[in-house]
Formats: C-alpha cells, sequence, structure tokens
C-alpha cells in the first residue's frame, strides 16, 4: 500500500502535514527523506538564494517559485526580460555605468527628448528614480546612482499621477490604484493615496498583463507596477520582489492574502 501524500511546510506560521523549522539543517538525512517524499513544499518567509537552491534541489514541488527573484534582480534584468516576452513597456536605453551615460552625452547629446526618468539598477519605493526636464537635471542625478551599477534612462509616460499595483502570488491576484497627484512619485511610502476602485475595467487589464508576466517567467510572488499612457496599451514598469503591504491591509492583510495563496496552491497539488 502506498504511503499517504504529505506536504512539508518551512514558513514559521504557517502548518501543514509536517513542519520543519525555517533554518533546519538540509544536510540532516532525515529532514532529507522528509522533503524529498513531499508532494509538496512550502518555503519559509525568509532565505537566501543558497538555501532556496539546496531546498529546490530535494523537493519535487515547492510554493511559492521565487526563482525569478534571484534572476532579475535589478531594473536593468527586467528590461531585458520585458524585451524578451515582448511586454509593452516604457522605451528605455540602458547604460552599463553612469559614466558612460554622461559621455553618451556628451558625444551625442540626451538619449530622448526630455523630458524622461532616470533610474538606477537597484533600490525600491521609487529611490534613485528622477524626473530629467533637462541636461543639468540628466548630470546631477547620474552624480547620484551608483557608480559600478547600471543606468537607465526612460520615456516619460503621461499617466494623470498615478499608476496601478498589482500583487500577484501564486494564482491569487489583489491590484489598486495609487495616486500621487501632482507628485512625480506615485509611491505609498511618499504619501501616495490607495484607491481599490478606480477605473475597474483597466485594473483588469493591468491583472491579466501581470499575470501574463507571472506565468511566461515563473514569478511566484511579486508586486507589478503598471502605467496608463493616454493612448496605447497598458504598460509595464516594473516587477517589485520585495513590496509594500499597506495597499494588502498591512502585514496581517498579506499574511491572511499569503494563506489564501497556499491554500490554493494545495488544493492543485
Amino acid at each position: 500500500m502506498a504511503a499517504p501524500a504529505y506536504l512539508v511546510s518551512f514558513h514559521h506560521r504557517i502548518r501543514l502535514d509536517h513542519n520543519l523549522p525555517p533554518l533546519t539543517c538540509l544536510y540532516d538525512e532525515e529532514t532529507q527523506r522528509i522533503v524529498r517524499g513531499a508532494k509538496g513544499v512550502l518555503m519559509p518567509k525568509y532565505l537566501s538564494p543558497t538555501r532556496y537552491r539546496a531546498i529546490c534541489a530535494l523537493a519535487k514541488s515547492h510554493f511559492p517559485d521565487l526563482s525569478a527573484r534571484f534572476l532579475y534582480r535589478g531594473k536593468s534584468k527586467q528590461i531585458k526580460l520585458f524585451r524578451r516576452l515582448k511586454v509593452p513597456h516604457p522605451s528605455t536605453k540602458l547604460f552599463h555605468r553612469p559614466v558612460l551615460a554622461a559621455r553618451a552625452l556628451a558625444e551625442h547629446g540626451p538619449p530622448m527628448a526630455y523630458p524622461f526618468v532616470l533610474k538606477g539598477d537597484s533600490g525600491g519605493g521609487g529611490y534613485r528614480v528622477f524626473p530629467v526636464a533637462s541636461r543639468d537635471d540628466y548630470l546631477e542625478g547620474l552624480k547620484t546612482l551608483p557608480a559600478d551599477e547600471p543606468v537607465l534612462v526612460q520615456r516619460w509616460v503621461k499617466n494623470r499621477g498615478m499608476d496601478l499595483r498589482v500583487v500577484v502570488v501564486g494564482s491569487k491576484v489583489k491590484s489598486y490604484f495609487r495616486v500621487g497627484g501632482e507628485s512625480f512619485y506615485n509611491n505609498v511610502c511618499r504619501g501616495a493615496a490607495i484607491d481599490y476602485g478606480l477605473y475597474p475595467e483597466k485594473q483588469v487589464m493591468g491583472a491579466e498583463l501581470a499575470m501574463k508576466v507571472s506565468r511566461l517567467a515563473n514569478i511566484g510572488m511579486a508586486g507589478y507596477d503598471v502605467m496608463f499612457p493616454e493612448h496605447g496599451p497598458c504598460l509595464m514598469i516594473e516587477v517589485n520582489f520585495f513590496f509594500g503591504k499597506k495597499g494588502l491591509g498591512g502585514p496581517r492583510g498579506f499574511d491572511e492574502f499569503f494563506f489564501d495563496a497556499v491554500m490554493e496552491w494545495r488544493k492543485r497539488l
């Protein structure tokens, strides 16, 4: 008679059939036997790339799929992903380092018509993102960016001071508009308002785009930023693998959302 199927949880708050502490030694033979025999493994809340790969090597199936978090870290890698997947996004030029962007400016002029948006490769919450209306703005912004990281120059999208945040965890989706008003930044941490009911038809379009990217790139958990220009399709701006939870109801709201996603995964298995 075959042994009954079971699930293993490394998550400190969600209990399944077998529950292991998040930092359980993966070299232990009994631990390896339990993980290898499981139909699915729930990942811990926090883990390093090395530990993630170690659990994946043992598990038949796991949730959520976090591989993209390590593959597409940085905005320049995400732009290359969007290009490969043919996902609509703002026209973007990439430079390997700020000094090369400054050199190109001196030799060839601005990379695109003003105004445009200058972005560093790393940083969240609007950090290292600057509106550029002139040559001086561009040079000043470049001076603030890390010298050894890529630089993005992106077409300015007229979006009426708002963008859509779409959070995807497994098969669960939640979206809301972030309204910055007169501010260039639409980040909630910078004071943008949250509106769950604004433009429901656009929220459907944005959620469909986010789910498409999730499916094609095997992204198991992320917060997507989507903008709606005056003309043309909605545009994917960025994938946030670490995102704020205020729009989900804070940490407790996110935990409930994540738990529902885990239960959906469990049913599918």
